[in-house]
């Protein structure tokens, strides 16, 4: 069977079985009329009263339905506490709900119409309740519960459940290697104890099976509110490559232990087989392998997805014999930027504990004969390590295995070429970690924590808008970050969590308030911000206690460039890396409310937005002096002029973006700080680490004349994850097209000359593969190589003004309010093409490389106006209404 067919059937076969990830199911034989005309009276329902907030249960409801006709309205809406699947009829419609403050629980919106017909249908839903653990995704557990309402269907205590019995029952969650609480629980599913597809028929005898139970006095509203966001796009995904194959010697787990699984294939001594590795790789070009073993043996596979890959393992065996033990281990990085330690071998040796944690690993136990499996809970890797272990004599029969990869269902419109390879390398990485990162939110990384941290979530929400065109999940960003906000007015650092992190520190929790205002420059439209006008000005309320009457902003509580030069110790310290932020946000903060007509606050914002800018540029900046220039300090002590105040990279940027100082000092001083000729820091200036200060470093040099030193420090900084780059340091075997994993934080063991053995501070201990803050250089060449900048509200106005910064050309396509914009600009033919949609005006302003030079507009959309030079003098136009213009320098 050819791969295209295989997954076809895989798309077909995973909705029509009980995948190996049920482990909540919903059974009812009760039969109910069709059209019932009053849908407001679903109820919350679970398996009892007695254990309302089960750890790690996985419980089936299911009901049958008679319907006469079709509802004329099949749509339905479905939540869950913690979370469940959804069948109607074997279709698998529903893996997952989005995460909560289990207070202000949403429902998913499912179109049942392509899958309902008349006569019986069949509803299952497995539910899986995570139990009152620590999580980064949602808020604690009080109460199990299940709630579907719609015209035609209702939860209420007619339906029948079961707790699903091939799952293992346990308590033990995976605990981060850091100790923190972040994810759930290793799986153990036993294929021999499965229903089968019966379930999903209404001939199904549900008998034994008991009645639920209403709940009215749950934590939950009555009847929840939709959700703003659809649900994920899925589908199955295989392996790219065969690393490795063979034999294996280790101490097999034992099942009553699921957190020891990854502790056995960690341990694990490989023996590589050539001839198994060779057969192995059949199965990519859509060939069933067959593996055979005697009693006591085991073997191993180890797959390569040449990226990361988010959702959900699947395997399909077309036979095997009962009792065969099929471990699947996950890993996401090749080698600790921290430690500089394997996490994966040529010879197919994986450490799955390494990122996520201690017993990251998932087992299947196979029934007798053909089987497909579906493990219920999501995983991340990039490497896919399978041990099979036999218990007896036999064979197993594997036909397929991957992901069903589950994400935000975006659609890619954005784009960008220049001519340069190693560019347009970094332009498809990015987008790997972009995609991946969006899932029910924007989030760091899926797997280890899997939280909406709103520092980096705020520039990928942008991304999010330039690539993709998606605004949902901002504002559902700005909302639960809102449902999350204390009556002090702080935030959580990645709400909604139950995590103990509150408050955040203050340059996170103020990207919310820039998350506002993005939304309201796309969109023109002041309802976010009526909508969470309280919170906006209770935060005010809160981060203006830190000023004192001079306008200088005070408190230790920031993060600043993680793990990267000094920060404040103490509330008598400012920092001059997070106050240009505040001073920026509360300017934004006025706009916003002027364009409500709250004109006293906005007049009240904005006179202290200026005290603050003339106390920065008092106490904060440092003079000149010999060969350094004018800069940032990282701090400032009102009681000790002694500390060593700090000069960073990072430093520089949020400063100069802010406007807190001039082109003439931010041209000397990123002049200085990030030196010729792909940006390195001379001695006493430290590094940026943070990536997001990446892309604040890229932006800052472009708006200070230093473009082509722009590019060449991305490429300088992003050379050790691409593939065949010689600087990337991980074996070529590991490398893949596409090379990557992009890193956590940036600086690496060989900026520091780290010698094997060392660690490296600035990285964290448990770092990940799949983190998205890496993806932001997409926004800097939309915004700077493509200049293209909305300018009013609306995007009805916009300014564009490329820059190739010595590429060959820059061209592509970025998403605006309005629609499509296409720019390119070829240097050495001497043409700007620039397409916009109707309804919009746009300032086009030539190259930088043209100025003092004569352009001419070859052809046009609409008549254009030619205005004067700008300062540098380089020619200028104004274009309104949609259609292609080409411009030529003379």
């Amino acid at each position: 069977m050819g791969m295209s067919a295989r997954i076809s059937q895989r798309l077909i076969s995973l909705t029509l079985f009980v995948v190996l990830g049920l482990c909540c199911t919903v059974i009812s034989s009760i039969h109910a009329t069709a059209e019932d005309k009053n849908p407001s009276n679903a109820k919350w329902i679970w398996s009892g009263t007695e254990d309302i907030a089960p750890k790690n249960r996985f419980t089936y409801f299911r009901k049958t339905i008679t319907l006469e006709k079709l509802p004329a309205n099949a749509e339905l809406h479905f939540a869950a506490d913690s979370n469940a699947r959804l069948w109607i009829n074997g279709h698998l419609v529903r893996r997952k709900v989005a995460r909560y403050h289990e207070s202000q629980i949403t429902a998913e919106i499912v179109n049942a119409a392509p899958y309902l017909k008349p006569g019986g249908n069949v509803i299952v839903a497995l539910h899986h309740n995570w139990g009152s653990i620590t999580t980064f995704q949602r808020t604690g557990n009080l109460h199990a519960g299940l709630y579907i309402d719609s015209a035609w269907l209702k939860t209420d205590a007619s339906w029948r459940c079961l707790t699903a019995p091939e799952f293992l029952p346990h308590e033990d969650q995976i605990v981060g290697v850091i100790g923190h609480a972040r994810i759930r629980y290793a799986m153990v599913l036993d294929a021999q104890k499965q229903i089968g597809l019966a379930l999903h028929t209404p001939a199904f005898d549900d008998s034994a099976w008991s009645n639920a139970v209403e709940i009215e006095d749950g934590p939950w509203p009555a009847s929840p509110s939709t959700v703003e966001t659809p649900g994920q796009r899925e589908y199955p995904v295989s392996p790219m490559h065969v690393l490795a194959a063979g034999k294996l010697k280790t101490s097999v787990a034992d099942t009553a232990h699921p957190l020891s699984i990854a502790g056995s294939i960690k341990n694990a001594e490989l023996f590589p087989d050539d001839n198994l590795t060779k057969k192995a790789a059949a199965l990519l070009d859509g060939k069933d392998i067959e593996i055979a073993g005697h009693e006591g043996e085991s073997y191993y596979i180890t797959f390569d997805f040449y990226r990361p890959v988010h959702g959900y393992p699947f395997v399909d065996l077309a036979d095997a014999p009962e009792g065969v033990l099929i471990d699947l281990g996950y890993a996401e990085i090749a080698r600790s930027l921290y430690s500089g330690e394997d996490h994966v071998k040529p010879n197919g040796w994986i450490n799955p504990e390494g990122v996520v944690g201690p017993g990251y690993a998932d087992r299947l136990i196979t029934a007798n004969g053909p089987q497909q499996v579906e493990f219920p809970d999501e995983r991340t890797t990039r490497w896919l390590a399978v041990h099979i272990h036999f218990n007896k004599t036999g064979k197993i029969n594997l036909r397929d295995i991957g992901f069903v990869k589950s994400q935000y269902p975006i659609e890619p419109a954005g784009t960008f070429s220049c001519g340069n390879e190693r560019i347009e390398q970094i332009v498809k990485l990015c987008l790997i970690h972009a995609e991946i990162t969006m899932t029910d939110a924007y989030i760091d990384t899926p797997g280890r924590e899997d939280g909406q941290w709103i520092e980096d979530d705020r520039p990928r929400a942008l991304i999010a808008a330039r690539w993709f065109g998606d605004t949902r999940l901002r504002e559902f960003l700005i909302r639960t970050h809102a449902e999350g906000q204390g009556q002090d007015g702080d935030f959580h650092p990645f709400s909604p969590s139950n995590f103990p992190a509150y408050p955040a520190s203050f340059d996170w929790s103020v990207q919310w308030v820039a998350a506002l205002y993005d939304d309201y420059q796309w969109t023109g439209e002041t309802t976010l911000i009526r909508t969470y006008w309280d919170n906006l000005c209770r935060y005010w309320k809160r981060i203006l206690e830190f000023n004192n009457e001079e306008g200088v902003w005070l408190s230790r509580r920031i993060y600043a460039d993680i793990r990267m030069g000094p920060r404040c110790e103490n509330d008598h310290q400012s920092s001059g890396m997070v106050t240009p932020w505040i001073i920026e946000r509360l300017r934004w903060s006025a706009e916003m409310a002027k364009a409500l007509g709250e004109n006293d606050q906005a007049a009240q914002w904005t006179a202290t937005a200026q005290k603050m800018s003339e106390a920065f540029r008092k106490y904060h900046i440092v003079p000149a002096n010999g060969e350094i220039p004018l800069h940032v300090a990282n701090r400032f002590d009102l009681n000790d002029s002694s500390i060593d105040r700090g000069y960073s990279q990072a430093g520089q940027t949020v400063a100069i973006l802010s406007g807190l100082l001039n082109k003439k000092e931010a041209h000397a001083d990123l002049d200085y700080a990030f030196q010729a000729p792909d940006g390195d820091p001379p001695n006493g200036v430290s590094r940026w680490n943070n990536p997001t200060y990446g892309y604040r470093s890229l932006h800052a040099l472009s708006q200070s004349g230093l473009t082509q030193r722009a590019v060449a420090h991305l490429l300088e900084r992003y050379a050790p994850y691409l593939p065949q780059h010689p600087r990337n340091q991980v074996p070529q075997e590991l490398q893949g097209p596409y090379g990557g994993p992009l890193p956590e934080y940036w600086v690496s063991r060989e900026d520091l000359s780290l010698e094997p053995g060392e660690t490296n501070s600035a990285q964290p201990s448990d770092e990940t593969g799949s983190h998205g803050w890496g993806a932001v250089p997409l926004l800097w060449l939309h915004d700077s190589l493509l200049g293209v900048e909305i300018t009013k509200p609306g995007g009805a106005e916009l300014r564009i003004a490329p820059n190739d910064g010595g590429l060959p050309y820059v061209a592509g396509h970025t998403i605006t309010p309005k629609g499509l914009v296409w720019v390119y600009w070829d240097p050495q033919q001497w043409t700007l093409e620039v397409n916009i949609p109707n309804g919009v005006t746009a300032e086009i302003v030539m190259p930088p490389v043209c100025a003092q030079k004569r352009t001419i507009c070859l052809s046009h959309a609409a008549p254009i106006q030619e205005l004067n030079t700008d300062e540098a003098g380089r020619s200028r136009f104004k274009i309104s209404g949609g259609g292609e213009y080409v411009f030529a320098v003379r």
